[in-house]
């Protein structure tokens, strides 16, 4: 009987000592369960993507307030200057817009009369064509003579990015000095204006 009491004592020991040793087992197994780890930060892929989708407008030509292009015709040039008042970063397709524009012939030596019977300027938004301004009559650009115009924009259409300006200068040549004959010359020239997004506004 003793030998079986004690048999019974042992192997309740070697129960008690199986089961003290599998506690800290399952304590060090719920310290690496995954599922307890923290889980990484996604804010700086929030504001990186944030950030991303932000619009952002193209500098444009008159954002310094004028530009100058030259137009080769042949054996001169037309040199046409734009230029306005307005700050030009912040247009947007609803709002007033008002240019200068002004034009003068260079690389000739004056000795050949030239007038304009047509200027006009269009605008196309992308969605809609206009046109701006046009002018018909004889107007003397022969050197140092200029053509000056002043010339505001309509309301584009709503959500356009940028404006796209026309300009064509029907051109009247004298064939040579004192002939009073004429041959004609048509000067075309473009102006691209990025707009803001209408609402849009900086951080």
């Amino acid at each position: 009987m003793a030998a079986v009491l004690c048999g019974s004592l042992a192997g309740c020991a070697s129960f008690q000592e199986l089961t003290s040793s599998s506690t800290p087992l399952l304590g060090k197994s719920s310290t690496n369960d995954p599922s307890t780890e923290p889980s990484p930060s996604v804010s700086v892929s929030v504001s990186s993507s944030a950030a991303a989708e932000k619009p952002v407008r193209a500098s444009g030509p008159l954002d310094t307030g004028s530009v100058v292009h030259r137009v080769k015709q042949g054996a001169f040039t037309v040199t046409l200057t734009y230029w306005t008042s307005d700050n030009a970063k912040l247009y947007t397709a609803g709002s007033n817009k008002t240019l200068n524009i002004a034009a003068h012939i260079e690389d000739t030596d004056g000795k050949q009369r030239v007038t304009v019977s047509t200027f006009q300027v269009t605008q196309d938004d992308g969605a809609a064509r206009a046109n701006v301004r046009t002018d018909n009559g004889k107007f003397d650009v022969t050197p140092p003579y200029p053509y000056n115009t002043v010339v505001t924009l309509p309301a584009a259409t709503a959500g356009a990015t940028a404006l796209t300006l026309t300009v064509r200068m029907d051109l009247l040549v004298e064939t040579a000095p004192e002939a009073d004959t004429y041959y004609r010359s048509t000067a075309l020239d473009s102006l691209t204006l990025p707009l803001v997004k209408d609402g849009a506004t900086d951080d």
